[in-house]
């Protein structure tokens, strides 16, 4: 079987354990396994997930024999509802397997949420023998903190405990939020609830760690659980009382379900998975001296890998800031991956115009610096898209919101881990450098310097970048300041058709001409950009109800007036879809509804044609 996977922040530990299960188990069994997501998410600009959606998608869905997905690790930015989206829009879709989390309309493999918090609270409660305890829900976008919460309610209410929303802190499943969760439950006379009991791991050993800042003793002065059992809690200090479902249990699940439907048997659409307490020290669990002993050990590895790490940063950032030129920031990219130890081969993939590029690669010991040019519909050129049992990893090159290709990394079958930090380095470090070297070879081409960041070197509107910058202006603490805004997303019809029949500079003329029929329909501080090949976007100004109407009437004139004029082998067209915008946190949703309406109209047209 050839084995499609969607797995996004891979550093954490839950991501990191499922990638290397599935390896493990696919390989066993002799399948494929593809995985494509990113190491983590280098800013909360919506605008500069683009780069993480590229990667998404990438694979041509239909030429696998089945699909893993891990939604819940793909939350920035909607790019879970992008993927969900992608395949529900797939035609010849093969069977998807949603592990944790239940994605409706496709088998899902699920933590039984309910139970485990269920018993975790049961537990606590028997242990405090008081309602006197706190609870830390999770993010309220995902469904397993509303289970989690409900798991909570239910052994509350059969204890004969009412849950009390003053004793409920409403957390975000990240680390960040100790100071403010400990403010929430330290009551007026200084003391703490008999128990907190917290959605998942991050967010105790967060509110634990801040508590132990301000005098407070765990477990002396409180109970404290999480939930999922990461690394850092049993090494912790105490140690974290939690519960997890193996990610063994997890991954060998989904592969052997996938084989199951791939077989024509009949499966449920939903198999839960129970879980399992873990008692520990912060609930007041003995451990043995010989598990303390090996605590402090594991401390002290990680502190040391620590501070070896962060030496690795700086050391390579120097190294990267002395590359001046493509080539040699391949070769540099590739010296470092293969220095890894755990890839068996690398391929260094760019994105082209009408196709994609290998600039380097390593196989074994094998390591070249290349331009071999393969069509956009394949992931590899052929003569390296080997069809056997190995697994692959494939992570975005970006730069903020300049996407630039992707790396796929093959592992060594006995790999024992394929992430952590050094990997994120380089990869940060490879797009930032290709992104400083495209600015460096402009430089002689603009008198204007600031022209290399924020516009497009073809159209002159412009580019993902400047839009980014000039649309930000409208918005003050995220809402417009004083008029609501539209964006159109504008297409050019036909580019392809013209690139084949008439060459590329012939695209080239067709492209400016669409920029320019675009600038000329804008008014006063509206503006418009390319964002990538024939995709454009203006951003109007709705000082007048009729704006959106008029702007689209007089781009469409303004297109008909350069068919006539320019006598071309060609005829200009485009299609539009326009939003209305009025919060900064509802653009990236706002342009994807203009981008559905711009692609109803192409597809109108296709049918009249």
């Amino acid at each position: 079987m050839k084995i499609c996977a969607f797995v996004g922040d891979m550093y954490r530990d839950y991501s990191s354990a499922i990638i290397m299960n599935l390896q493990k188990r696919s390989l066993e069994k002799g399948h494929r396994l593809d995985v494509f997501g990113n190491c983590s998410v280098p800013s909360e600009s919506p605008l500069h997930a683009e780069g993480l959606k590229s990667i998404l998608s990438l694979p041509t869905l239909e030429d696998y024999d089945g699909i893993i997905i891990c939604s819940d690790t793909l939350s920035h930015a909607g790019l879970d509802k992008n993927l969900l989206e992608t395949l529900i829009s797939t035609r010849n879709l093969p069977p998807v397997i949603s592990i944790r989390a239940e994605e409706q309309g496709f088998y899902s493999i699920v933590p039984d949420n309910r139970q485990i918090l269920h018993d975790i609270t049961e537990y606590v409660i028997k242990k405090c023998g008081c309602d006197d305890i706190g609870f830390v829900t999770g993010r309220s976008d995902l469904k397993d903190s509303f289970e989690r919460s409900a798991g909570f309610a239910d052994a509350m209410k059969e204890a004969g405990y009412t849950v009390r929303e003053e004793m409920i802190f409403h957390g975000n499943y990240w680390t960040n939020q100790g100071p403010e969760t400990a403010d929430f439950f330290i009551k007026e006379d200084g003391t703490l609830p008999r128990a907190i009991i917290c959605s998942n791991d991050y967010m105790a050993i967060a509110l634990m760690d801040e508590l132990t800042k301000r005098g407070y003793s765990i477990p002396k002065d409180t109970y404290i659980t999480g939930v999922d059992n990461i690394d850092a809690s049993a090494v912790h200090i105490p140690s974290l009382t939690t519960s997890d479902i193996p990610e063994t249990t997890l991954a060998f699940t989904a592969v052997e379900y996938l084989e199951k439907i791939y077989a024509g048997e009949d499966v449920d659409i939903t198999i839960s998975v129970p879980g399992r307490i873990i008692l520990r020290e912060s609930t007041k669990e003995v451990m043995s001296e010989k598990d303390y002993d090996d605590m402090h050990k594991r401390l002290e590895a990680l502190q040391t890998n620590y501070y070896d790490k962060t030496r690795t940063f700086v050391l390579m950032s120097a190294n990267y800031e002395d590359v001046l030129s493509s080539k040699a920031c391949s070769s540099k990219t590739l010296q470092y991956l293969k220095e890894f130890g755990i890839f068996k081969k690398a391929f260094l993939c760019q994105y082209c115009e009408n196709d994609r590029m290998l600039t380097g690669y390593f196989i074994d010991d094998k390591c070249e610096t290349s331009a071999i040019s393969f069509p956009k519909e394949d992931l590899l050129p052929k003569q390296f898209d080997e069809d056997i049992p190995e697994t692959r990893i494939f992570l975005p090159t970006i730069y903020k919101s300049e996407v630039y290709g992707y790396t796929i990394l093959t592992m060594e079958p006995d790999a024992k881990y394929f992430i952590d930090e050094k990997l994120e380095f380089v990869m940060v470090l490879f797009g930032q450098t290709l992104n400083r070297l495209r600015l460096y070879s402009k430089l002689s081409e603009v008198s204007n310097i600031m022209d290399l960041y924020i516009k497009d070197a073809l159209t002159g509107l412009y580019n993902r970048r400047g839009f980014e910058q000039k649309i930000s202006e409208f918005f003050t603490n995220g809402t417009t300041d004083k008029y609501t805004i539209a964006v159109a997303s504008v297409d050019m019809d036909g580019l392809k058709t013209i690139n084949d029949n008439l060459g590329h500079a012939a695209g080239d003329e067709a492209l400016k001409g669409i920029a320019e029929c675009l600038q000329n329909s804008l008014r006063g501080d509206e503006f418009a950009a390319r964002m990538g090949g024939d995709e454009f976007e203006a951003v109007l100004i709705l000082d007048d109800q009729a704006r959106i109407g008029q702007f689209i009437r007089s781009f469409r004139a303004a297109i008909k007036k350069a068919n006539t004029e320019r006598n071309a082998e060609y005829t200009l067209s485009a299609s539009i879809g326009t939003c209305e915008v009025s919060e900064w946190s509802a653009l990236m949703e706002c342009m994807g509804k203009a981008d559905k309406i711009m692609y109803i109209e192409k597809k109108t047209k296709k049918h009249r044609s």
